[in-house]
């Protein structure tokens, strides 16, 4: 039946359309036995003519409807067929009038049926409203038109067409029935069987959710702990590096009064800035008179390291000391000059010559030093 939607995407639509066509023609076909037991009962006179002529409508609108539906235009298929299902009864009802009209009431439910279980709620409402509307305002106005349909007013008894009518309306309300019963059914089904696979879906993500959530708390933690272990070990390499530039500079007391400040491998900022604090700290501990600067261990004096000798030579007289430089090797002592920095203190060869000469300058230091305790 895909056929009858080729122009449709609406996936309803397509399932609806058999449905749809079957009703349609159980519509028409009533539609004819109508005519046929109008024609017999009231026989071929004007008085048939109001409700034939009503049967033959309800039948053109309902094929109608079945070529609008293999078109492809649904609203249309249903809207076509209830507007001439409503305008014949109310053709019927005007000409007839109450309480002649009655029996053809009952048709007004298939419309209504047919729009609600076919499209939204708002046409529902427009054909049931027109339905309400058509019913009340004839039997407003049926004195007044009374006299003007005096001339195809039907017999008295009606009960042929009646029961005719309920069978008919019967038979179209079955088909309607029938036929989206399944459907709603299985739509029904298939809804449930969505609801849960969502609810399965659902718990599954929950689940996933809850997993990811406990792995991702476990690795936060495992994160938070390298970040602690790092920042112990940093706060560790800190300490480690303060330890070895402390030790890079050491200042040792050699004699009383005096103190010894020996320079090893390459001196950068960093270094200088640890020696010069260190010297100034030990001169002040030690109340140190002389300082020796031992340079034996520096390969290259540059002038950084010139100016750096002097700075802490000077940092250290306007402490009241004086500073001695040792180890100054040939080669050094080229540079020194070629540079054109003037060393302002005293020199010696080796920290033995410094010491003797100390020795000779101090001995009462000295013996009390070498005087055993």
């Amino acid at each position: 039946m895909r056929q009858f939607l080729i122009a449709s995407t609406d996936p309803i639509e397509r399932r609806q359309a058999p449905a749809l066509q079957m009703i349609l023609i159980a519509i028409s076909v009533a539609a004819l036995v109508a005519l046929i037991v109008f024609l017999a009962v009231l026989g071929v006179n004007p008085t048939s003519g109001v409700p034939a002529g009503g049967a033959v409508l309800v039948m053109l609108t309902s094929l109608t409807g079945v070529a609008a539906l293999r078109r492809g235009y649904f609203r249309l298929a249903v809207l076509v067929p209830s507007a001439g299902l409503i305008v014949a009864v109310f053709f019927v009802t005007v000409i007839y009038g109450y309480p002649a009209a009655t029996p053809f009431l009952p048709v007004m439910f298939i419309p209504v049926i047919l729009t609600g279980l076919l499209i939204e709620t708002r046409p529902l409402l427009l054909i049931a409203a027109a339905s309400a509307l058509i019913t009340a305002a004839i039997f407003l106005v049926n004195p007044v038109i009374a006299p003007f349909t005096t001339m195809v007013q039907p017999p008295g008894d009606l009960t042929i067409v009646a029961v005719a009518l309920f069978l008919l309306v019967l038979f179209v309300v079955t088909t309607i029935i029938a036929r989206f019963g399944p459907v709603l059914r299985q739509s029904l089904i298939a809804a449930l069987a969505r609801e849960r696979e969502l609810e399965q879906l659902r718990d599954s993500l929950e689940a996933t959710v809850s997993e990811r959530t406990a792995g991702l708390q476990e690795a936060l933690r495992t994160v938070e702990q390298r970040e602690a272990q790092l920042q112990q070990a940093l706060a560790d390499l800190q300490a480690s590096q303060a330890t070895i530039r402390e030790l890079s500079a050491p200042v040792l007391p050699v004699l009383p009064g005096v103190l010894i400040a020996p320079l090893v491998g390459a001196i950068d900022e960093s270094r200088a800035t640890v020696f010069v604090a260190n010297v100034l700290r030990a001169v002040e501990r030690e109340r140190a008179q002389q300082v020796i600067f031992d340079v034996t261990g520096v390969p290259l004096i540059d002038t950084q390291v010139a100016r750096m000798i002097l700075q802490a030579a000077d940092a250290v007289r306007l402490l009241g000391a004086q500073v001695i430089l040792v180890g100054i090797r040939p080669e050094v002592a080229q540079t020194v000059v070629g540079l054109g920095v003037a060393l302002d203190m005293k020199t010696y060869a080796d920290l033995q010559q410094a010491i003797h000469a100390l020795s000779a300058a101090f001995p009462a230091s000295v013996n009390r030093l070498s005087r055993p305790q």
